[in-house]
């Protein structure tokens, strides 16, 4: 579609790009188009797209193609610059060399980067317009600073002002618990506040309406909520206990009418006792229609009762008519009120949460995007590129469908100035794959937003839609699912809406249908042979497994088929919804693998998000030595422990293992006890490392992929925050169960991972095991919406819970909103899987119980292959479908037409752990004493002579020298010889008593004299009323200046009144022991 013009007019180019359809290539082609306008047009070309990645793909892309026109190699992209630039070949070649050689040469200028990375460099030159300090640190940890914020919060609930909120996190405490969430309360807060980082709570809670949702406030909104709602309820119980009296006295029951105790006058005596719910439609039609309340077989007694009773009883059901009649403004205040804690406790927090980033001077990744469109928004485009010092003339975006609205809003004056100058821009995107909704993209400004916003500059649209990635049946198969299943789902959702001509809601009837017009690819000519082959089983349980365990049990004999057709494990990709289902796979396959080691297949796999660290039997091990270590006189923590270490240290004994896990005295060795304590005393990470020493000590070594991942973790944790044991466990528990083990992407196996990770990635085996997940899917989730009516209104936004009672409340397009949404992006999700497949595609479903309810993708799939359309480019689906297996199978017996080139990365394995003690591991000598000391004997003399001013007793001597040791100060083998000179000094004959510890002890105490000087003998020793002063020396020679500064000490200390006192001079390294004569 052309909205204006042609292509060759300046205008903004909108290419809408499904999978597989060469989206990299159509990009680079432009850019390299613009590239050529002018030596340094790089300089003012901006490409954005979503991942550091992509934009790594897309800048090595853009610099291979360049070189390949530089050097004369051959280039897709030649001809159309040939002919475009109206030059010849070799002219495009010389070109491109002086560019390429501009790019390289002024690389920081070659602007692709990602939206995120363009913001902040934005947001750092409006650092005094935002009001911070030009150091100001992005935080991406928006976790660590809610765990902080969430601290505050609790810590402050005992002064007076906090009595409200304290009554908020009771009730949201006990609403959860109603909600089966548990009673961890900070874990439900944490998951609560994570909404002030969403952008439909930022934009509808602009910073007045923080300052001004006030806690008096939001109690005069309670009060009206619970008036509304005692209002309602009081009215239904009177009614209620008004119907059931009349029945009563007429001797009359529910049984007597009409169908029996299912007559619906039940419904009296519930809302008597507090039921609220509406009349059903057989209590309707009771109104007015004496002949429904009885039956022929009915007695005459019976009869005449119903008649005597007729006119009360009916004027009372017309009570109850026109009391349920409109509830709106009831089920509104009850769903308000089921959430309205939430918006005092989010205030609250979101409040702890500036105050923590303002003194801290950082800002949250999140609020780049609010804070920059409150910059941009009414100023000057030019002055903001005067403020980044750069001018953009060409915008290209990719992904266009992940783009947040906030983060269109700030692009938007850019792109509208760019093409206000006759530049050309290019936005690239897909709806259909369009899969990160919880990180606030929006697909609606690709599919509706673009032609509002450039209605006057127009727009100049192009689809791709060849897929070069798949064969032939893969994208006939997708073609015939995604045409048929966007038909079958907008159907389904619109039997649930409540009226099609109501005005707002109209627009949701086609919603579905228009963002996948147009899903049908063709295939390209090169393709046509390859035919490929695409597999649908639909499980049927037996009872005794569930339909997942089936699937779990055929993947091993499904990647021993894959490998006997020729392929490689990583041409195979298993993609599963939740990490918890990839580790579900990742198990199954690991154990198969060990169970069948010398088989000629492999099941080797690597995974990013299914491999969790916790899982590893070894790092649990660890962990609970840790918790021991941590509490020693726990007795169940120790039992843990014990249970754990023993289990890894013989693990041919499980029996044992077992029976000290059920005796909560079951203990260590002494042998074991000795280790634990030398290393309990050790910084945390030496600590890990000697506890895996333990088990590769014990027993064989395995998992060390898992180990050294824990240890990575370890090491990260000490770095970034402390060393200390008990903040770790709390860590580990809150955060660092959820680490995955990180796998390099060369290694020839299988890839496990979720169909988000797989998000522009194409494989040539695709595995979806568990094909089920719900269509609207029953995840809680929060609604910010702003009341309109009044008394609502008061307050907004206000949080409402997701469920289909909003459709009877003022929310009710809110709810219609989220609901198709939620269709698309499940639908979504089963798109982005299914076309990562390059030859073949294996999908796992549950046999739908009931057919036509289409609640999950499985009921949807079961529709879709059984589909007959008549259309060039869709698969008859029905004839492919088996119904006696329910198997759907097109390219039966299909083989590869390439046999893949296996490329295996060599591998080294460790028989076991090498952990090098503590105490024997390299070390940087911190003190210099024995490097730049010109006498090295003096400095070691100097040195032993400080260690002797530690010690008072002999059995002081060891924990002084491991002081040393540990800080670096000598090697293990330098203590070792020292310890044996001082030791040999502490036991000769007029020598071991002074260190027995019978004396007083005053090492390098100064003794002040009556001139005002000091002096500082080695060591005064005091028993009883005798003094004995002694002077190491460590020299090799005796020297009589030594004598006489003893003799001085002698007399200084006689002169403090200590009649009887010994001197010694104590060559040590001589072993000999000179007396003083006095």
């Amino acid at each position: 579609m052309l909205n204006r013009g042609s292509s060759d007019e300046p205008s903004l180019k909108v290419v809408k790009a499904s999978a597989g359809s060469g989206k990299t290539h159509r990009l680079t082609g432009e850019y390299l188009r613009l590239l050529f306008s002018s030596p340094t047009a790089y300089r003012h070309i901006l490409a954005v797209t979503f991942t550091n990645k992509a934009t790594d793909e897309m800048k090595s892309r853009i610099v291979t193609e360049l070189a390949h026109l530089a050097l004369g190699r051959p280039s897709d992209y030649l001809g159309s610059l040939v002919s475009e630039r109206k030059v010849d070949e070799d002219r495009v070649r010389v070109e491109a060399k002086s560019i390429l050689v501009n790019v390289l040469h002024d690389y920081s200028s070659f602007s692709i980067s990602t939206i995120d990375k363009f913001f902040q460099q934005t947001m750092r030159a409006f650092t005094r317009e935002i009001g911070l300090g030009g150091g100001y640190n992005v935080e991406l940890d928006q976790d660590k600073v809610l765990d902080e914020a969430i601290d505050t919060m609790f810590s402050d609930l005992e002064k007076p002002e906090n009595k409200e909120l304290l009554g908020w996190l009771i009730r949201f405490s006990e609403e959860n618990i109603e909600n089966g969430k548990g009673w961890e309360v900070r874990k439900n807060i944490h998951s609560l506040a994570r909404e002030i980082f969403k952008e439909n709570y930022k934009t509808l809670v602009s910073k007045s309406d923080r300052e001004g949702m006030d806690r008096n406030l939001l109690s005069e909104y309670k009060k009206e909520l619970s008036a509304i709602i005692a209002a309602f309820e009081n009215r239904s119980k009177q009614l209620g206990e008004k119907g059931a009296n009349i029945l009563h006295r007429y001797g009359l029951t529910p049984e007597d009418f009409s169908y029996g105790k299912n007559s619906g006058l039940g419904s009296f005596l519930k809302w008597a006792n507090g039921n609220t719910d509406a009349p059903s439609n057989r209590f309707l039609g009771l109104c007015d229609n004496l002949e429904a309340w009885t039956t022929k077989k009915a007695s005459p007694d019976i009869k005449a009762k119903m008649e005597e009773v007729y006119l009360e009883l009916n004027a009372c059901i017309w009570e109850v008519v026109q009391h349920y009649a409109d509830t709106r403004i009831y089920q509104s205040a009850v769903e308000i009120n089921r959430y309205y804690f939430t918006l005092g406790i989010l205030a609250d927090i979101d409040t702890k949460v500036r105050e923590y980033c303002t003194e801290n001077n950082m800002m949250l990744i999140s609020d780049t995007t609010e804070l920059l469109s409150k910059i941009i928004e009414g100023t000057d485009t030019p002055f903001v590129y005067e403020k980044i010092g750069s001018r953009v003339d060409h915008y290209m975006i990719d992904e266009f469908q992940d783009t947040s609205s906030l983060q269109w809003a700030n692009f938007l004056p850019l792109v509208k100035n760019s093409l206000a100058s006759g530049n050309m821009n290019l936005i690239v995107g897909d709806v259909k794959q369009s899969i990160y909704r919880w990180r606030n993209s929006d697909w609606k400004l690709l599919n509706e937003q673009l032609d509002i916003d450039f209605r006057r500059e127009g727009v100049f649209h192009d689809s791709l839609d060849v897929n070069w990635r798949s064969s032939r049946n893969v994208i006939e198969f997708n073609n015939t699912v995604f045409k048929c299943g966007a038909v079958l789902l907008q159907d389904s959702y619109n039997s649930g809406l409540p009226d099609l001509q109501h005005e707002n809601l109209e627009a949701f009837s086609h919603k579905i249908l228009d963002a996948y017009n147009g899903v049908e690819q063709s295939v390209p000519q090169k393709n046509v042979g390859d035919e490929g082959h695409v597999k649908v089983e639909f499980i049927d349980t037996d009872g005794e497994k569930s339909w997942k365990q089936l699937v779990l049990e055929q993947l091993p004999p499904l990647i021993e088929e894959l490998q006997d057709k020729g392929y490689s494990l990583k041409d195979i990709a298993i993609l599963v919804r939740t990490k918890a289902e990839g580790y579900e796979v990742a198990s199954r396959l690991l154990q198969y693998g060990s169970e069948h080691a010398g088989s000629s297949y492999k099941y080797d796999i690597i995974s990013n998000e299914a491999l969790y660290i916790a899982n590893s039997d070894n790092v649990k091990a660890a962990v609970a030595l840790l918790r021991h270590i941590k509490s020693p006189l726990d007795d169940n923590l120790r039992a843990m422990a014990v249970y754990e270490y023993h289990r890894q240290s013989h693990p041919q004994d499980i029996a044992s293992s077992v029976r000290l896990h059920l005796h909560s005295s079951a203990d260590f060795n002494e042998e074991e006890k000795e280790r634990i304590d030398r290393i309990s005393s050790l910084p945390l990470y030496e600590m890990v490392e000697e506890i895996f020493g333990l088990f590769s000590q014990t027993g064989p070594f395995k998992e060390d992929i898992y180990i050294q991942a824990f240890l990575d973790k370890v090491l990260d944790f000490s770095i970034n925050h402390s060393s200390d044991t008990d903040a770790f466990l709390r860590w580990w528990d809150e955060k660092g169960g959820k680490e995955t083990v990180f796998t390099p992407d060369n290694q020839d196996a299988i890839r496990i991972m979720t169909v988000h990770k797989s998000k522009g990635l194409g494989f040539g085996v695709v595995v979806l095991p568990f094909c089920s997940w719900q269509i609207d899917d029953s995840k809680e989730k929060i609604l910010w919406c702003q009341p309109l009516e009044e008394p609502f209104s008061k307050v907004s936004p206000v949080p409402v819970r997701y469920s289909r009672n909003l459709a009877g409340t003022i929310f009710d397009y809110d709810y219609f909103d989220e609901k198709i949404h939620t269709y698309i992006d499940n639908l979504n999700v089963l798109y982005v899987a299914f076309t990562r497949a390059k030859k073949e595609l294996y999908a796992f479903a549950p046999k739908p119980k009931k057919e036509n309810e289409l609640k999950d993708v499985a009921a949807l799939l079961w529709n879709c292959v059984q589909a007959t359309p008549e259309q060039k480019g869709l698969l008859n689906a029905g004839d492919y479908f088996h119904a006696e297996n329910a198997v759907f199978e097109v390219g039966e017996g299909y083989q590869p037409v390439h046999k893949p080139e296996i490329q295996t990365v060599e591998e080294t394995h460790t028989e076991r752990l090498v952990s090098v003690p503590f105490d024997n591991r390299l070390r940087l000598r911190l003190n210099n004493r024995f490097f730049f000391a010109e006498d090295g004997q003096r400095e070691l003399g100097n040195l032993m002579h400080e260690i002797v001013s530690h010690i008072e007793t002999a059995t002081d001597l060891p924990l002084v020298l491991k002081t040393y040791v540990e800080n670096g100060e000598l090697t293990a083998a330098e203590s070792d010889r020292i310890e044996q000179e001082i030791e040999a000094f502490f036991q000769m004959e007029e020598v071991e008593s002074w260190y027995s510890g019978s004396h007083r002890v005053l090492n390098e105490v100064e003794i002040l004299l009556p001139d005002g000087n000091f002096v500082r003998p080695d060591r005064v020793m005091l028993h009883g009323g005798e003094a004995i002063v002694i002077d190491y020396k460590f020299g090799e020679k005796e020297e009589r200046k030594y004598e006489t500064q003893v003799k001085n000490y002698i007399q200084h200390i006689r002169e403090m009144g200590y009649a009887r006192v010994a001197g010694y001079v104590c060559y040590v390294k001589l072993g000999k022991v000179v007396k003083i004569a006095s």
